[in-house]
């Protein structure tokens, strides 16, 4: 099944509009920096790759984070930027990070509370937001911005690490059975905040180093990536006129960490073609990374062109496809492909690293992810 782009929108660690983000892509730029939304300096990963424009002013913020806020915004451009408006048959289809434990929030109302609860409001309960439960819903951001584009068709939020894929294989399939006739696909998340720094730290995935020793995917150096964040929405409607064509998968295999070779393998079966170019996961893990590029290569070729959109960004979870499809839709269209960000020695193995941008004649490519709990995502893009 495949649906035509039709509208994009996004913010991103490399900037928020089109034309900027690629410019950095194709200069073989990187996002990383010591992380500029706190000081970090006491985690094992101090590095980050965040969004440096804030949100715009908005009445939401009652009840919207910081990314959520992005989403609504992003999900209002992209529906200006394909030139449709809100109906019962546009539907909706966010793909969300998931509910986790803020710990700003939670730290000053917890840290003096005593064991037997007494006192608990006077000993910091009071200071949560009054609206903080509603702050925390994973279908907060999907509600609001429903209400104001009048997106009013089916829909569904998701969750996890691959929520972008699940979301985009959602509206996919809703395009194709009829349900609706547009479909508004939403992908926001950020791994920048301290709680997700100490579990990705826990695990082994980010990287320890700082600016100086730090090594890009596919590099022989490669000791584990830079957390990101990002906001990308995208409007697909049944194929026709459009950017570009769209296919997306999900999956998951049950692991504690990330995904076995099998998964990707799997996914690649179902989507790739021979000649597809390739975006890969960008993990930075080098066994990981080893039995990806083997995985995929038995399906695309050898010799296919490997790019990582995400190591010029960080990882930034649940976005992850959604990105992937607008950058590729884009770098298609151009014609070119980005070089590797940041890789100085590139690892040995098969596809072939890009590490200086130039032209492509290739209509098609694939992006991949990959992230604990066991989950890996697909986009296939093809020009039409």
């Amino acid at each position: 099944m495949k649906a035509a782009l039709t509208g994009r929108a996004w913010r991103t660690p490399l900037g928020s509009s089109i034309d900027e983000v690629v410019e950095h892509l194709l200069a073989g730029e990187r996002a990383a920096q010591p992380n500029a939304r706190f000081d970090a300096r006491s985690y094992a990963c101090t590095l980050a790759a965040t969004i440096a424009a804030p949100p715009a002013p908005s009445r939401h913020a009652r009840f919207l984070r910081r990314m959520g806020l992005y989403a609504v915004e992003v999900a209002a451009e992209a529906m200006a930027d394909a030139g449709v408006t809100g109906s019962d048959r546009v539907g909706l289809f966010f793909g969300y990070g998931g509910l986790r434990a803020h710990w700003d929030d939670l730290m000053p109302a917890f840290e003096h509370q005593r064991s037997d609860g007494e006192g608990a409001w006077n000993r910091g309960l009071a200071l949560l937001h009054p609206f903080w439960i509603l702050q925390h819903l994973s279908n907060n951001a999907h509600a609001i911005a429903a209400q104001e584009l009048g997106a009013r068709g089916e829909g569904a939020t998701y969750g996890g690490a691959n929520a972008g894929a699940q979301a985009l294989a959602g509206a996919i399939r809703a395009l194709a059975a009829g349900a609706v006739d547009v479909a508004l696909v939403v992908g926001y998340d950020s791994l920048v905040e301290p709680e997700t720094l100490v579990e990705l730290a826990a695990r082994g995935s980010s990287t320890p180093h700082g600016m100086a020793g730090l090594a890009a995917p596919y590099d022989m150096a490669a000791q584990g990536f830079v957390p990101g964040e990002a906001a990308a929405a995208l409007v697909l409607q049944r194929v026709g006129e459009g950017r570009a064509l769209i296919q997306a998968l999900d999956g998951a295999d049950g692991e504690k960490g990330e995904p076995r070779p099998a998964l990707l393998a799997r996914l690649a079966r179902a989507l790739a073609r021979p000649g597809d170019a390739v975006d890969g996961c960008g993990l930075a893990l080098p066994g990981f990374d080893a039995r990806e590029r083997r995985a995929v290569a038995d399906i695309t070729g050898a010799d296919a062109p490997l790019c990582c959109i995400m190591s010029a960004m960080g990882q930034i979870g649940a976005a992850t496809s959604v990105v992937q499809a607008i950058a590729l839709a884009e770098l298609l269209q151009r014609q070119c492909m980005p070089p590797l960000a940041g890789v100085r020695d590139a690892a040995p193995g098969p596809l072939r690293p890009v590490l200086r941008a130039g032209t492509s004649i290739r209509r098609s490519a694939i992006g991949l992810s990959a992230s604990a709990p066991g989950l890996a995502g697909i986009v296939r893009v093809e020009l039409p």
